[in-house]
C-alpha cells in the first residue's frame, strides 16, 4: 500500500485489535472495581500506550524510507508519554454513565490532539532528513484521526457503561476489530502527508491509506450506532417489562398529575380500565380531602427531587378502599423531570395482618382481653402524664381445683366467664387485663373508687356462673395499690397490689385489702418458701391448730377442725392461704397432709391417756390426696398403728370429688365410713352440680361455705335451702365463718345447730384447746 510492506501492516492492525480489546477490558475492570481508581488508570494507560509504541516501530520498519536511530529514546520517551496521556483521559471519561456534549467534545478533541501530536513528533524525530509536509494531506489526516478519536470514544463509553456482559460480547469484538482497523491506519496517513509523493505513483497510490483508514471508520461507526439502537431498544423493552410485568400496580403521571398510562395491575387494584384510569387526575382516587392534600404535598416534594414512601387510602371503582402504599419517583429525560412514576401497593391484607399480630402482641389469647403487657403500657402511659389511678389484683379462690377436677380445658371456659363478668362491672374508662392463670387486673382511673369497682366484683359473683352444663361459685381475693401514694414505680406498685391480693386471701374469700406499707416485711420469696416448706414436712416442723366446734343450742363444743399451721424461724407465723397453694403447686400437698394427719392421730393418742373424753377431729383432705390409690389404707393402717377408732375422726373433702369417677369415689367414702369414720363435704354450696350427685354418695355432713354465712342476708334462701336438703337427705349439717351472734341467730332459725367461727373461738394451739375441753368437762 504505497510505499508500505502489506504484511507489516497487518501485524500493526492485529496489534491494536488487541490493544483494542486490552482497552475495553481495562475500561470495564475499573468501572466494576472502585478501589484505587486513579492507580488502576494510571497502570492500565501505561500498557495500552506500550501496545502503540510497539505499532509505530512496525510502521516504522514497513516504511520504504530511509530513518535515523540516533534519537530513538527521544522518540521513545515523546511518543510514549503523550499517549499515556491520552489513553488515561479516555480511560476517566468513558467510566461516566452520561457525558454531557461539552465534555465529550473536549476529551475527543483532547484524544485526536495526543494522536497527531505523538504522531508528527515521533515522525519527525525518525523521518527528519526525508520529511515533505502535505499539508492538504495533514489536514485530511487530522479530521480523520478526530472522527476516529469520536468513535473510539463513544464506543468506549457505550461499552463500559452497559450491565449486561452477554449483551455486549458481540459488540465488544466487533467494534474492537474495527477500532483497531481504524486505529491501525491512523500513523500509515500521518507518515503518508509527512513525505514527498513518489514520481510516477498514480493518486490512487499514495491515497491507499486513507481511502483504507475512510472505509474502517465507516465501518466502526456503525458498529456503535448498531450497538446503540440494540442498547435503546433493550433499555426500552427493560421498562416496558418493568412497568407491565411488575406485581405492584404502576402508574405513569405528567407534571399536572393527569394519569397517563396504567399496567393491568393498577386496573385490577382500582376495579377502573385502562382507558377510564387515563387522564384521570390522580387526587380523584384518594378518598378524603384532607388525603388529597397530604398527597398533593407529598407530589410536590417527589418533584423536588425527594424519592419518598406514603401510605394512604385509595378509593377504588366500587367506592370500597383499599389501604396502599405509594413510593414515586420522578421520570426525567435528558435532565429534565417530565413526570412521576408512582408504584402502589395494596396493603390491606398486610395491615390486618399487622394489626392482628400486634392485638394478639396486647391481648389474652382465651379471654380477649388485654394482657399484662397491655397493661403496662396503659399504666406507663399514665405515668408519663402524671396522672392518679389505682391497680386491683385479682385471684380467684380455689379456681386450682376446677383445673385438678375438670383438665385445663374446661378451666378455660370458667376464665372465659370471668372475663366476661369483670368487663360487665369495669368502669368504661377503667382496663380490665388478664395477667395470667387465673389472676386479673382492673386500672382504676382517676375519678373512679377502687373500692367500690371491688365491691361490684365482689357482689357479681356472688351469682353463679354456667359452663358445660354445671354450676360454679366462684369467689375472689382482690389487692388494692393506688399510684403514686403507694409508689411511683410501675413494676413495684403489680407487686405491692399482689401483695394486698395475698393479704386478702389470709382473711377469707370475697374480700378486698389495701396495700399498707407493713405488707413490705411480710413478703417472702416464694421459691425459697417452696424449699423451706419441703425441709419442714421432712423433718415434720409444721404444727396444728384446732378450731373448736360448738352446737349453737347448748353452747357444748361437738368436734374439731384440725388446720395447719408453719411457725417459720424468720418470717414468723405464715398463713396456710400462702403456703397451702405452694405446696399444691410443688406436689407437697401429699405428704403435708400425711403429716398432719399424723401429728393429728399422736395428740389423741396422747389425750386419751390422759382420760379425755375427746369429741370427733375433722381433717382437711384435698382432692389430689383423695385420689391416691392408697388413701384409704393408710388410714386403716394410721388407725391401726396408733390404736385408734375411726369414729374419733373426719375427714373434709371438697365436693369437687362427686364429679370425677363417681363410682370409685363412692366405694373410697363407703370404706371409709365402715371404719367408723364420718365424711364432710366442705365448702357445701359453692358449685360444681353437686345436689344431683349428693344423693348417691356415701356421705355424713354438709359443711355450709363461710362465704354464704358472711353475706347472710343476701344468701339466706340459699343457707335455708341447704339444710332443709340436708334435713331430707337424714344429713348433719354446720356452718363454718360464724362471727356475730345475729348470724347465730338466722342459722338457729333455718334449723341448723352446729357452727364454727371466730364467734366460739379462733384456731388454738393443741394446749388450749386441750385446757378449754378440760374447763368444760370440770363445768358438766
Amino acid at each position: 500500500m504505497y510505499i508500505f510492506d502489506i504484511k507489516t501492516i497487518a501485524l500493526t492492525v492485529v496489534f491494536l485489535i488487541i490493544s483494542s480489546i486490552m482497552a475495553v477490558e481495562f475500561s470495564r475492570q475499573v468501572k466494576k472495581n472502585t478501589d484505587r481508581k486513579k492507580r488502576r488508570i494510571a497502570l492500565y494507560s501505561l500498557l495500552l500506550a506500550f501496545t502503540f509504541l510497539l505499532t509505530h516501530i512496525f510502521v516504522i520498519i514497513s516504511a520504504g524510507v530511509p530513518f535515523s536511530t540516533g534519537n530513538f529514546y527521544l522518540f521513545f520517551l515523546l511518543f510514549y508519554g503523550i499517549c499515556s496521556i491520552g489513553a488515561y483521559s479516555s480511560l476517566s471519561l468513558a467510566q461516566r454513565d452520561i457525558a454531557n456534549t461539552p465534555q465529550y467534545i473536549y476529551t475527543s478533541l483532547l484524544i485526536a490532539a495526543s494522536i497527531m501530536i505523538a504522531e508528527y513528533t515521533a515522525f519527525y524525530i525518525i523521518f527528519r532528513d526525508t520529511i515533505e509536509i502535505q499539508w492538504a494531506l495533514a489536514i485530511l489526516s487530522t479530521f480523520m484521526v478526530s472522527v476516529t478519536s469520536f468513535l473510539l470514544l463513544r464506543f468506549l463509553m457505550q461499552i463500559t457503561n452497559e450491565d449486561i456482559y452477554e449483551f455486549i460480547k458481540k459488540y465488544k469484538y466487533w467494534g474492537s476489530v474495527f477500532g483497531g482497523m481504524a486505529l491501525g491506519g491512523i500513523p500509515y496517513i500521518v507518515l503518508t502527508s509527512m513525505m514527498p509523493i513518489t514520481e510516477g505513483a498514480g493518486i490512487q497510490s499514495f491515497m491507499a491509506p486513507f481511502i483504507y483508514m475512510a472505509l474502517a471508520n465507516l465501518f466502526f461507526m456503525l458498529i456503535p450506532d448498531l450497538f446503540g439502537e440494540k442498547l435503546i431498544m433493550k433499555n426500552v423493552q427493560s421498562h416496558l417489562s418493568l412497568f407491565s410485568h411488575n406485581p405492584d400496580a404502576v402508574f405513569r403521571v405528567d407534571l399536572q398529575g393527569s394519569i397517563l398510562n396504567v399496567n393491568k395491575e393498577a386496573v385490577e387494584l382500582t376495579g377502573y380500565t385502562a382507558n377510564e384510569l387515563t387522564g384521570l387526575h390522580f387526587i380523584e382516587l384518594i378518598g378524603s380531602s384532607e388525603e388529597g392534600e397530604k398527597i398533593r404535598k407529598y407530589y410536590r416534594r417527589v418533584l423536588s427531587g425527594e424519592t419518598k414512601v406514603i401510605e394512604t387510602s385509595l378509593k377504588k371503582a366500587d367506592s370500597t378502599f383499599a389501604e396502599v402504599r405509594i413510593t414515586a419517583v420522578r421520570i426525567i429525560v435528558k435532565n429534565t423531570t417530565v413526570g412521576v412514576f408512582g408504584i402502589v401497593r395494596d396493603i390491606t391484607e398486610q395491615n390486618k395482618a399487622d394489626k392482628m399480630i400486634e392485638y394478639l402482641a396486647y391481648h389474652d389469647e382465651l379471654t380477649n382481653l388485654p394482657n399484662r403487657r397491655n397493661l403496662e403500657k396503659v399504666m406507663a402511659g399514665l405515668y408519663i402524664k402524671d396522672e392518679i389511678f389505682s391497680l386491683i389484683y385479682l385471684d380467684f379462690d380455689r379456681f386450682k381445683r376446677i383445673n385438678d377436677t375438670f383438665g385445663h380445658s374446661f378451666g378455660d371456659k370458667i376464665l372465659v366467664q370471668i372475663g366476661r363478668e369483670l368487663a360487665k362491672v369495669t368502669p368504661e374508662n377503667c382496663l380490665v387485663a388478664r395477667i395470667g392463670g387465673d389472676e386479673f387486673a382492673i386500672l382504676v382511673t382517676e375519678g373512679n373508687k377502687p373500692e367500690i369497682v371491688a365491691a361490684e366484683v365482689i357482689k357479681a359473683f356472688q351469682t353463679p356462673l354456667f359452663a358445660g352444663g354445671m354450676e360454679f361459685l366462684i369467689t375472689a381475693s382482690i389487692g388494692i395499690a393506688h399510684f403514686p401514694d403507694d409508689t411511683s414505680d410501675l413494676e413495684l406498685l403489680l407487686k405491692y397490689a399482689d401483695m394486698a391480693m395475698y393479704k386478702a386471701k389470709e382473711n377469707g374469700t370475697n374480700h378486698f385489702q389495701f396495700f399498707d406499707e407493713s405488707m413490705v416485711d411480710q413478703d417472702v420469696n416464694k421459691f425459697e418458701l417452696e424449699n423451706e416448706l419441703r425441709n419442714a414436712i421432712n423433718n415434720d416442723l409444721l404444727t396444728v391448730f384446732y378450731q373448736p366446734k360448738y352446737n349453737a343450742i347448748t353452747n357444748e363444743i361437738t368436734g374439731a377442725e384440725a388446720l395447719a399451721r408453719w411457725k417459720h424461724p424468720r418470717h414468723g407465723m405464715i398463713p396456710p392461704g400462702v403456703f397451702i397453694p405452694i405446696a399444691e403447686e410443688a406436689n407437697l400437698i401429699v405428704p403435708l397432709e400425711r403429716m398432719i394427719i399424723r401429728q393429728v392421730f399422736s395428740q389423741l393418742v396422747a389425750w386419751k391417756e390422759q382420760r379425755y373424753e375427746v369429741p370427733r377431729t375433722s381433717i382437711n383432705i384435698s382432692i389430689i390426696h383423695f385420689y391416691q390409690e392408697d388413701f384409704v389404707k393408710f388410714m386403716q393402717q394410721s388407725l391401726k398403728e396408733y390404736g385408734l377408732v375411726g369414729e374419733l375422726i373426719e375427714i373434709e373433702v371438697t365436693e369437687s370429688i362427686m364429679i370425677k369417677k363417681e363410682d370409685s369415689i363412692n366405694e373410697q367414702l363407703q370404706a371409709l365410713r365402715e371404719i367408723g369414720i364420718e365424711v364432710s363435704i366442705d365448702d357445701f354450696g359453692t358449685g360444681y352440680s353437686s345436689l344431683s350427685y349428693l344423693s348417691k354418695l356415701s356421705v355424713d355432713r354438709l359443711k355450709i361455705d363461710q362465704s354464704f354465712v358472711s353475706h347472710y342476708q343476701e344468701n339466706r334462701e340459699i343457707i335455708s335451702t341447704i339444710v332443709s336438703m340436708a334435713t331430707n337427705l337424714k344429713l348433719k349439717v354446720i356452718a363454718e365463718g360464724v362471727e356475730t351472734e345475729s348470724q347465730i341467730n338466722l342459722l338457729k332459725s333455718l334449723g341448723c345447730q352446729e357452727v364454727q367461727g371466730y364467734y366460739y373461738s379462733p384456731p388454738l394451739p393443741s394446749n388450749e384447746y386441750e385446757a378449754m375441753m378440760n374447763r368444760e368437762l370440770l363445768a358438766n
